[in-house]
């Protein structure tokens, strides 16, 4: 009989799978550890980000529409639709500063994304300001002449 320890022959098909095996596993659970990151997490981030830059460009296009029609004395009181979560996150749209940034900032409540709009410009004619929640029943824009 041979002596194993003296050849090349002494790793069997077993040593072999184990050590495939473990590798396999390494491999697995940082997959695993980094897909939550790669596979929801970036992506909700993203998708959230859009629908706030659409809900934000909706905001100016109204603000805009009004601000054309605004009449020289009379109201405007127009009632709008928003929807009341993006990717299971309420969110508040804050154009408190609209007058000195001329942006309309939409920010989560849940998370800390955010996106700001442009206004085109206009709040220097009109000062805009106000806040409105996603989660309240009626979503409300005025305009009086005699502000």
């Amino acid at each position: 009989m041979r002596s194993l320890s003296n050849t090349d022959d002494a790793v069997s098909v077993t040593v072999e799978y184990v050590l495939l095996s473990s590798i396999f596993i390494l491999f697995f659970f940082t997959v695993l550890l980094c897909a939550d990151d790669l596979l929801i997490k970036n992506p909700k981030t993203m998708v959230i980000e859009e629908q706030f830059r659409d809900i934000g460009n909706m905001m100016s296009n109204t603000i805009t529409n009004m601000y054309l029609i605004a009449p020289d004395n009379g109201v405007i009181d127009t009632q709008y639709m928003i929807p009341p979560e993006v990717g299971k996150e309420t969110y508040v749209i804050n154009a408190e500063l609209a007058f000195i940034d001329q942006v309309i900032e939409i920010r989560s409540s849940e998370s800390d994304i955010s996106v700001s709009v442009t206004i085109n410009g206009i709040a220097n004619t009109i000062p805009i300001n106000g806040t409105a929640y996603s989660d309240s029943q009626t979503h409300r824009i005025s305009y009086s002449s005699d502000r």
